[in-house]
């Protein structure tokens, strides 16, 4: 009796049946909780780090990976020098970097057995100044043994390498160094500040934009040189670069930063003015140089793209002095794979 009181009618198993189906159906169609995911930039001051602003300004990271399915929190942050870059990088503190290009270079050398740092891409194409408030120094030959010039890190930053290059291709290669024991570790503002000042020690400073665009507005300052003199060609400023293990680890994070920064770049092309306006904001820069900046983004010799252009100049001369114990095939043994570098150098 007890079986037969408990045993479902048949309606009501038929019904029982259609409840559980809709409750698996649901379940198998419902979406799923995208993957919350926190990554970390370093990068330094600077308009040529503009395709970063505008990707930070816009959301384009977040954009990308919450499409790939991810919800990303990017927390960027401002370093004052390549070495502060890459020991982020190093440390674990940053995921992604963006600086010049040689510390970039060296950080690729040094690991090539562990970490395994490549580039993503390149950031910006522009000519570095080498400015002087002296109208007695209009070549590098000029400078005397108690004259400073200021740049971001000796021996390490782009500007460090481009005077070496300088002095190499004037004195000799042997003399690569010659200039080295001149320079002084500096801020780009305070590098501006310094120079600006008449009690300063500092009689050069090599910079990058728009610092260096500041200082040439004021009057008696001069360029000594520039490193598309020393290049022979419009080269790569800045990129940005990562770990293999951050990559492997993350390919959708990885793939969605690319195609972002694809965005960003877009983006410029189509409209500099907002572009401009994304970096007055995120930098806190005064509007009042905005004339300045846009001036800046419009040069010929500005431009920005992911591809590298003449990087393989750096990466011999580096491996020529012994900075690097590696001289590369080409520039795709430093920058990871992508279809869209395609045409580097």
């Amino acid at each position: 009796m007890m079986a037969d009181s408990i045993r479902l009618s048949p309606l009501l198993r038929r019904a029982s049946l259609l409840a559980t189906g809709l409750v698996l159906t649901l379940a198998c169609s419902w979406p799923a909780k995208a993957e919350t995911v926190t990554a970390k930039v370093a990068l330094q001051f600077g308009i040529g780090y503009l395709p970063l602003s505008v990707m930070q300004a816009r959301g384009l990271w977040e954009q990308r990976a919450k499409a790939a399915g991810i919800e990303l929190k990017v927390e960027w942050q401002n370093l004052g020098n390549g070495s502060a870059l890459n020991d982020a990088i190093l440390t674990g503190s940053a995921d992604l970097a963006a600086g010049g290009l040689t510390p970039m270079l060296k950080l690729w050398d040094k690991t090539r057995n562990n970490l395994r740092v490549r580039g993503i891409a390149a950031l910006n194409t522009s000519s570095l100044l080498l400015v002087s408030n002296r109208a007695d120094i209009k070549t590098i030959a000029d400078f005397k043994p108690n004259d400073k010039i200021a740049l971001s890190v000796p021996k390490v930053s782009i500007q460090a390498v481009v005077l070496q290059m300088a002095a190499a291709k004037l004195w000799g290669k042997e003399s690569y160094d010659k200039l080295d024991s001149l320079t002084v570790s500096m801020k780009h503002p305070d590098a501006v500040v310094a120079l600006a000042s008449p009690q300063s020690p500092i009689s050069a400073y090599f910079g990058s934009a728009p610092y260096q665009e500041r200082l040439l507005e004021r009057p008696g300052m001069r360029v000594v040189l520039s490193s598309n003199d020393v290049i022979g060609e419009p080269s790569t400023f800045s990129a940005v670069w990562t770990t293999d293990g951050f990559r492997t680890k993350n390919p959708k994070l990885y793939d969605a930063f690319v195609q972002a920064l694809g965005d960003a770049v877009a983006a410029i092309h189509a409209d500099k003015g907002k572009a401009v306006d994304d970096f007055i904001r995120i930098t806190g820069s005064s509007a009042a140089e905005r004339p300045l900046l846009m001036s800046i983004v419009q040069k010929a010799d500005n431009i920005y793209t992911t591809t590298p252009q003449a990087t393989m100049r750096y990466a011999e001369f580096l491996a020529q002095i012994g900075s690097i114990s590696a001289k590369p095939a080409s520039w795709q043994d430093y920058f990871f794979e992508q279809s869209k570098l395609q045409g580097g150098s």
